[in-house]
């Protein structure tokens, strides 16, 4: 199952076909986590938590809702996922109680820091891109490897949030760990690679993850460390928007991206859906003034609402604010402290970005459900946590 949650993490910078590694993930993740979870009996303890048990009525209410008529998505089709969902978040679980997680995480974390890298000499250096921001900015945001489809992750936005996640994981190393001197400077380096591919994305909601990410991690961590990589990194932040002043007036200037009308257009058809919503896979379509069109409100917060009403949104509001308020009692642990940070960093991403949670797994799946593995995975000193997950 390590094995598993690695393909699963790092198959889509690997992926050159389209494919996401499926079969692979399928049969190296989810047929063991399947075994798993028939060999522990439903693994019952585990699903005896508060935020576990939300978790449960909310997949419940999305496949329910699929039944109505007015759904876009079948019902054996959520089925199916809410199964993935499960067996995906017992995986966390499970591998974080055996205190094994941390392999597949650095396995992926290093990988994304070689890809970050790669894509960063690929860009710029092979293929002599202009790093200029006006072109950045326009037509050169990154997304890809550029060398025969690998590390593909077709737009900037999820690109931004997949590497973004990975950086708040290496800081957690960094911040964390007791470290020989020698691993400082390769971890560093990788580190840069990582902020570098996350800046030239663009993408707001990916800078703003990644930094409420870290200021969590550094702000909750006790060791003196962490107290000085929040002054640099603090101290680098305002010298870097000193000298480059112009360029971030030209983001304030750009503001949300034209995302603010849409956001308008969901409130004014509020009423017409706030109680069942639109339906499983609903499209929420607005049409700019000038003709081009959105497919989605451009928030997962909103987009929940608008395909499963109220109720649905309510229970996704409770799973965030049960699996934020299990890691922070339990913040004297490192890994609670991990976890609150890969939690604040989807928090912050769901705003603006990442358009559903409910789909087959993609990138968004390392956002948003490993974070709440991680959380429901978490277990108290001493194993006294009420409803404790099994081991």
């Amino acid at each position: 199952m390590s094995l598993g949650l690695f393909v699963q993490l790092s198959g889509f910078l690997f992926n050159n076909d389209g494919s996401h590694r499926a079969t692979q993930v399928y049969l190296l993740l989810f047929l063991p986590a399947l075994i798993l979870l028939v060999a522990k009996r439903c693994a019952l303890s585990f699903w005896r938590q508060p935020c576990a048990q939300v978790l449960l009525a909310l997949l419940a209410w999305v496949v329910l809702r699929s039944c109505f008529g007015d759904s876009l998505k079948a019902p054996g089709y959520l089925l199916k996922l809410v199964l993935l969902i499960l067996l995906y978040v017992l995986v966390i679980g499970h591998l974080l109680n055996r205190a094994v997680i941390e392999v597949p995480l650095a396995l992926a974390v290093l990988v994304a820091c070689c890809f970050a890298w790669l894509t960063l000499i690929v860009q710029f250096v092979v293929l002599d891109k202009s790093m200029a921001y006006e072109v950045l900015r326009s037509t050169g945001r990154l997304r890809e490897l550029g060398w025969h489809g690998f590390a593909n992750l077709s737009h900037p936005v999820p690109a931004g949030l997949y590497y973004g996640i990975f950086t708040v994981l290496l800081l957690s190393v960094l911040v964390e760990r007791e470290l020989a001197a020698w691993a400082w400077l390769p971890l560093m380096v990788g580190l840069a690679g990582l902020l570098v591919y996350v800046l030239f994305t663009f993408s707001r909601g990916a800078w703003f993850s990644t930094l409420a990410g870290s200021l969590t991690l550094l702000l909750l961590s006790p060791h003196r460390r962490a107290r000085v990589m929040l002054w640099v990194g603090a101290l680098l932040i305002l010298v870097m928007m000193t000298v480059f002043w112009s360029r971030v007036e030209h983001e304030w200037v750009l503001g949300t991206s034209q995302r603010g009308p849409i956001w308008l257009s969901w409130l004014a058809r509020l009423p017409d859906f706030w109680v069942l919503g639109e339906g499983a896979g609903a499209r929420f379509i607005y049409q700019y003034p000038w003709g081009d069109i959105v497919y989605h409100a451009h928030s997962q917060y909103l987009q929940l609402w608008f395909e499963y009403g109220i109720g649905g949104f309510i229970l996704f509001l409770l799973l965030l604010g049960t699996a934020l308020h299990k890691a922070w009692r339990l913040r004297a642990d490192p890994a609670a402290r991990v976890t609150l940070a890969t939690l604040v960093f989807a928090l912050v991403a769901m705003v603006s970005d990442i358009s559903t949670v409910f789909t087959r797994p993609n990138v968004y799946w390392v956002v948003f459900w490993l974070p709440i593995g991680l959380s429901i995975g978490l277990q108290a000193p001493l194993g006294k946590l009420q409803g404790r997950p099994v081991a």
